[in-house]
């Protein structure tokens, strides 16, 4: 599963993450074209208490061996 479906599932609603963030909502939704900013990445982690982990949102950074 990719990290935008993974937060999905977590906030339910991409709107419901920006509002909780507290940024434009079409930001998150842009996330799609891109990838989560390095920014957010703890807050996200934070917010949905470690269910998430900057593992799962930004494979690319963090799943280095």
């Amino acid at each position: 599963m990719n990290p935008m479906d993974l937060v999905k599932i977590e906030f339910r609603t991409l709107e419901s993450l920006a509002t909780k963030l507290g940024i434009p909502r079409n930001t998150v939704y842009q996330w799609h074209r891109s990838k989560i900013p390095f920014k957010y990445i703890k807050d996200i982690e934070e917010l949905s208490e470690h269910r998430l982990t900057r593992k799962d949102l930004r494979p690319d950074l963090f799943n280095k061996d």
